[in-house]
Order: structure tokens, then sequence, then C-alpha cells
């Protein structure tokens, strides 16, 4: 039993640590939107959450792996503001996390993660360099994310 109180309590420790720091750093939108230009492929490897991860790492930020879809939790943590759909005019360094589609409409099995992506200033770009924002065949729930800090 104490062993296991030990352990909570590191791993509280830790959680704390890591909010302080989410809370704390400067994002470079031109390193982390070069890190994607120069990565993203000419057609998908089903890594979207990977490239975007590491491309938001580049720029400095705290991220961590999750599956797609989950980043609509994680963007808020480290400061990342959603942005209304309404009037939207994309900007390097935005972010859009789709949720997953219908599973009638997957072509893959990877779609059960959804999708996650960020913009470089001409176009949107994942694990692969996308001709638009919606990768999918059809219309599916997303969110948008800005860091403006």
């Amino acid at each position: 039993m104490i062993k296991i109180k030990k352990s909570l309590m590191g791993l509280s420790i830790i959680i704390a640590g890591y909010i302080v720091w989410a809370q704390c750093y400067k994002f470079n939108i031109d390193q982390a939107t070069t890190y994607l230009t120069e990565h993203g492929r000419n057609k998908s490897i089903h890594c979207c959450a990977w490239y975007s991860m590491r491309a938001l790492q580049a720029g400095g930020c705290p991220a961590i792996i999750l599956p797609a879809q989950w980043y609509k939790y994680f963007m808020p943590i480290v400061q990342f503001e959603e942005v209304t759909q309404m009037n939207y005019h994309p900007k390097a360094g935005d972010v859009v996390v789709f949720e997953r589609p219908s599973w009638k409409s997957w072509s893959k099995i990877s779609q059960w993660w959804g999708h996650v992506a960020m913009y470089n200033g001409k176009q949107w770009i994942s694990d692969f360099k996308q001709k638009r924002m919606n990768p999918y065949k059809t219309e599916v729930p997303y969110r948008l994310y800005r860091y403006e800090k």
C-alpha cells in the first residue's frame, strides 16, 4: 500500500510539473511549420499525430503523442485557443483536429483515431501535404486551434 501511495505521489509531481511547463513555453510558429513542410510526404502513411506532435515540438511546444482526435483536449492545455469556424481564414501555425468519421465511411482502420494537421501558411500538412483541410471524403466534425500568446 505504501509503494502505491509513493508511486501516485511521484506521478502527481510529474503531472504537476508538466502542466506548469506547458503553461510557460513560447511557441515558434516558423520552426513548427518549417518542420512540417520539410517532413510532410506526398501521400499519407497514417501517422498524422506523430508528425503533428513532432512539428509542435520543433516549435517549442511540450507536445506528447496522443490519438489524433484527442488533441482537442490537449491543445487548450498548451495554450492554443479554439478558433470559431465562422468566417475562418487560416493562419500559419493553426491546428485542425478532426473527430473520427462514421465507421461506415472508413476507407482505412487508421481513421479510427481521427486526424490532426497544421497549416504552414500555404497548405494543410500532417504526415502528408493535403489538398484541402478535410482529408476525408465526407464531412467530419472538427475544431480549429491557434497559438496567440
